[in-house]
């Protein structure tokens, strides 16, 4: 009699249970523009973000507001780029070491315009490479760069420091305008970081060169204490940037040479990211023609600087969070004693570009996250579109501490497609950034 009664209510109990569950996951079914995700709702965004990000919104620390994006990212390409989705197919193969060689002949492919592989079957084990280096070609699209930017230090207790630097990039291979370009090196970019604030590190620079073949990567820094240029080994590249948590690899979720990893897809799927704004930026014509961001620019606004933010000061505030397809793609460094272990880039397909990049150690334990975000930017006539970086935030959950990069704002105006002298890259001429 017993046992018959408490089947019954635990049939009951079942019951009202599973009815309990129905309403729950009617309650969380769907993200749509206009809601707003927080640790009251977290669970409306299960599978649509890293867990390390949901977990942020569960315990508070960041609050989502869903939005819809007013312009197609496809759209957004230079002319050349846009040429290359057709001209490029089948064009060019990768050889045994990953890099990029001519389909045909099988040797060097010469000068690529646009992006190597626009074609791109997910069902390739190359597919993962492949767009790692459509990811590298397609910012080179904008040719070459000057970017303002501040690096900041940010804890629990708020806003800790920051330098002030110049980013400067030579584009030698994408862009139509390197093609004039002498590089019988073959190179695929240099470039310059030089610090300028605060007085403790002025003058602190970096000179990269990259090639488009096997050689590794040749970086130079000047330290002002010891008034030294010094050639960095190739394995610094995962090492601290000047104390931050960023790693020299981190810009852009990976910056650092394609075929020095092993890349590998590991999945697809629906995933909230990050936008600066749901309409395209404006951008305006300046100086010899080159294209500039304008003080009108949205402004990524972060905790510490919000009165009455309840939740991490490291979270920025005023960004929209729209539902998009991403390829979920796997990087394990080739170099034994690299930093990081694995790390899984969410890629944007559309914008070619990890939005997320989750971070682990080389035993395979979580370790820190990276978000990332992309702008559009537009002429006013739109008869250029193009699409650059601007959230560059890691977040070390270990040490439950950030490190920030502000990019392009109303104070920090970035040019593409500026005149630079190639001689400013020599190491003659990287003599001028340091000081």
């Amino acid at each position: 009699m017993r046992a018959k009664r408490f089947s019954k209510i635990f049939g009951m109990g079942t019951t009202v249970f599973l009815a309990v569950l129905a309403c729950a996951t009617l309650v969380f079914a769907g993200v749509v523009p206009g809601d707003v995700i927080d640790k009251t709702n977290w669970q409306k965004a299960e599978g649509l973000l890293p867990e390390s990000v949901l977990e942020w919104v569960k315990i508070g620390d960041y609050i989502l507001k869903v939005g819809e994006l007013q312009y197609d990212p496809k759209e957004f390409m230079t002319e050349a780029t846009r040429r290359s989705m057709t001209a490029n197919i089948g064009k060019y193969d990768l050889d045994e070491d990953d890099i990029i060689v001519d389909a045909t002949t099988r040797g060097p492919p010469g000068f690529i315009e646009g992006i190597p592989f626009p074609d791109v079957s997910l069902d390739d084990p190359k597919a993962g490479v492949k767009l790692m280096y459509n990811r590298q070609y397609y910012f080179q699209q904008n040719g070459n760069a000057e970017a303002r930017n501040q690096a900041m230090w940010v804890g629990r207790g708020g806003h800790e420091r920051e330098i002030s630097n110049r980013y400067i990039n030579l584009a030698m291979d994408g862009p139509p305008q390197a093609r004039s370009l002498r590089n019988p090196e073959g190179f695929f970019k240099k470039a310059v970081i030089a610090v300028d604030y605060p007085f403790d590190i002025a003058g602190f620079a970096m000179l990269l060169w990259r090639y488009s073949d096997n050689r590794p990567d040749v970086t130079f820094s000047y330290v002002p204490s010891i008034r030294r240029v010094r050639r960095m080994s190739p394995a610094n590249r995962s090492d601290s940037f000047l104390g931050s948590d960023f790693c020299v690899d981190d810009p852009y979720g990976y910056d650092g040479k394609v075929s020095m990893f092993n890349w590998r897809v590991i999945g697809q799927k629906e995933a909230l990211m990050p936008f600066r704004s749901v309409t395209p930026e404006r951008i305006v014509v300046a100086g010899r023609g080159h294209w500039e961001t304008t003080s009108g620019i949205t402004r990524i606004v972060y905790g510490y600087e919000t009165e009455d933010w309840q939740g991490a000061p490291w979270a920025p505030t005023n960004l929209v969070w729209a539902k998009k397809p991403v390829i979920l793609i796997e990087g394990v460094a080739k170099d034994p004693y690299y930093n990081y272990g694995r790390q899984i880039m969410w890629y944007y397909p559309e914008m070619h570009g990890p939005k997320y990049k989750v971070i682990y150690d080389r035993s395979g334990q979580y370790w820190k996250t990276m978000l990332i975000s992309f702008s559009a930017y537009e002429l006013d006539d739109k008869s250029h579109r193009m699409i650059s970086v601007d959230v560059q935030d890691v977040i070390d959950d270990r040490t439950r501490h950030a490190s920030l990069i502000r990019t392009a704002a109303p104070d920090n105006i970035w040019r593409f497609n500026v005149e630079l002298e190639q001689a400013d890259f020599t190491m003659a001429g990287f003599q001028k950034f340091c000081r």
